[in-house]
């Protein structure tokens, strides 16, 4: 009448490392798809929120994105509603890749909001959707070598300002969680070897008076 549950192992997230991001960045076929690996890297958003913004939803002067629920997209992107509005802060260099993007490929015969779009075939100037970007990093890993998916930059992302010495609250805010839990339990992955040097700056704490030593002494 009772059933075993046997307990199941937490699986590890995996996260790529700058190396390996400069690899996919080389790979990339155009900026389009440039942009969005530097997006996804530097603001550790999701896959649904990069296809769901519009542009104005970028910022440049002040160098800030905004992400907010627009209900249903053209291209069925998705945001968790928890996790809307919110204004995340980027590098000058991000913007000045989205503004180069801009310039090329949002020209009159894109009809669409997106600030991604589709580049070439019947639906060219439409909005990007997730089978387009199944498509490129099926492309990048066959390219690289590197298995790489959307959410992974997203891990490497927080746990990278995890380890520069980021609070949980602001994690949890750019993150856009609503849980403060949710973020380091999730998305915060310490190495072996920051693991290893956060010890060693801390082992003076640890650090008592053997009685050993004192019996040996006497």
């Amino acid at each position: 009448s009772h059933v075993l549950k046997l307990p199941i192992p937490r699986q590890v997230i995996k996260t790529v490392t700058k190396e390996e991001v400069i690899l996919l960045l080389d790979a990339c076929a155009n900026i389009r798809d440039y942009f969005l690996i530097m997006l996804l890297f530097e603001t550790g958003m999701r896959i649904g929120e990069a296809l769901s913004l519009w542009l104005e939803d970028f910022d440049i002067s002040s160098c800030t994105i905004n992400i907010c629920d627009r209900g249903e997209m053209e291209n069925l992107a998705e945001i968790k509603t928890v996790s809307s509005p919110r204004k995340l802060d980027c590098t000058v260099e991000l913007m000045d890749i989205f503004s180069e993007y801009i310039c090329l490929y949002h020209n009159v015969q894109v009809k669409t909001n997106h600030v991604f779009v589709k580049l070439e075939g019947k639906s060219t100037g439409k909005a990007m959707d997730y089978t387009n970007v199944d498509n490129l990093f099926r492309a990048l890993r066959d390219k690289t070598g590197i298995y790489v998916t959307p959410h992974m930059f997203r891990h490497t992302s927080l746990s990278l300002l995890y380890s520069v010495g980021w609070e949980p609250e602001l994690l949890r805010m750019r993150a856009g969680h609503k849980n403060i839990y949710t973020t380091p339990n999730t998305y915060v992955h310490p190495s072996d070897e920051e693991i290893a040097d956060a010890f060693r700056k801390s082992s003076d704490s640890l650090m008592i008076s053997s009685p050993l030593e004192k019996r040996c002494d006497e």
